[in-house]
């Protein structure tokens, strides 16, 4: 048993409405008694609500490996990129899977003028927010697996089509930025578009966003088949 206490990095709070703000304190609960225990990490899961809601043990971990998931629903990818030490390098896990972007595209609607933001520049910081945790990640010695961003379906939204075409983009630019920097890119959006590659097909989420069972299915193959492909084992 430890008999003091540890410590450990936490980024603190971001805003009062900020979703990352939002699981804060369990995870620096978390963090410091994973720390404390000095608990070897094979695989951090760091992201938005769909990493939040996935059932990671049903999928990975059954074999011995440790899964710690710091997904955070409603998450953007500057406040990923904020936390990324003490969710992640901190931790000193094997690898790090990165899913983060979708919510990032809500500027496209912002409440006001200066809250929106248009699609290059959204796409932009997206990246390069992503670029910079593939960056400390590698660093660190941890093995970066950058996961596409996943196709919507939301037609109640008027940006939907904006949207969508922007995610296209975003997840070509982080093939790119994967291939240039040798991490691993798991690309989930294809295997879950209809048939104009654009949108999420039916039958895989109820709300047109999160997964139910059969994407995280689908999601929990793709990312099985391309780490095996590298030659690297998830127990299942």
């Amino acid at each position: 048993m430890t008999t003091k206490r540890m410590d450990i990095v936490k980024p603190g709070f971001f805003a009062t409405t900020a979703a990352a703000d939002s699981r804060r304190g369990e995870f620096d609960i978390g963090n410091e008694i994973l720390i404390a225990h000095k608990v070897p990490v094979d695989f951090v899961f760091i992201g938005d609500s769909i990493t939040h809601m996935w059932e990671l043990h049903t999928y990975f971990g059954r074999g011995g490996q440790f899964i710690v998931n710091r997904g955070i629903g409603g998450d953007i990818s500057s406040h990923v990129l904020r936390r990324f030490d003490a969710d992640v390098i901190q931790l000193k896990p094997k690898y790090v899977a990165i899913k983060i972007g979708v919510n990032n595209f809500w500027a496209l609607d912002g409440w006001t003028a200066l809250d929106r933001k248009p699609a290059d520049q959204i796409i932009a910081g997206l990246v390069d927010d992503i670029r910079q945790m593939v960056k400390s990640a590698q660093e660190n010695g941890i093995t970066p697996i950058v996961c596409s961003v996943l196709p919507t379906y939301m037609p109640q939204s008027g940006n939907n089509d904006i949207r969508n075409a922007s995610i296209v983009e975003v997840n070509r630019q982080l093939k790119v930025l994967s291939e240039e920097k040798n991490a691993i890119y798991v690309d989930y959006h294809s295997l879950m578009t209809a048939e104009d590659g654009v949108r999420l097909r039916d039958g895989l989420a109820d709300d047109g966003l999160h997964p139910h069972l059969l994407g995280y299915d689908i999601m929990a193959s793709a990312l099985i088949d391309t780490m095996e492909q590298k030659g690297i084992h998830m127990s299942v």
